[in-house]
This record gives structure tokens, sequence and C-alpha cells, in this order.
């Protein structure tokens, strides 16, 4: 299963598991609402994995894979 042009989402704290899941479909970001764990965060850095946690509306934590995501985007006009 090709994944790399996808997020994976989840509500649930991100563990070693989720992440090898992600990485097993080739998905290259995962995000969840909830934290992550130590396992989870060491594991996406050697895969090479952006994870993002604690996101609720506009806010969330960039743990790791920080080249993916451009923290200035162009403004999107309706």
């Amino acid at each position: 299963m090709k994944g790399g042009d996808k997020a994976f989402y989840t509500t649930g704290r991100l563990t070693s598991e989720m992440v090898m899941k992600a990485a097993q479909m080739g998905v290259p970001i995962i995000v969840s609402r909830n934290g992550i764990t130590q396992m989870g965060y060491e594991l996406a850095v050697r895969l090479g994995i952006t994870l993002f946690g604690r996101a609720r509306n506009r806010h969330f934590i960039c743990y790791c894979g920080f080249d993916r995501f451009d923290a200035d985007p162009a403004e999107v006009h309706a």
C-alpha cells in the first residue's frame, strides 16, 4: 500500500506501534490530538517520519520532521 501522499490522523497517543503501522503503509506524516510516547518519538526520528501532537484547533506541537512543515504558508484565498 502506497501512502506517500497521505497523512495519518488519530485521537490516541502516538506509540511506537502506531508509528510502525504508518511506516509500513508508507505514510510520512502522523498527527495526533493527544501526545506521543518516547518510543514513538525515537522510532519516528529513525524512520524519518514527521510527528505532530497535541493538535487541536490551530495549535499543535511538531516533535520531529520539521523539514516537511511550512510554518509560513502563503495565504489561501477563497
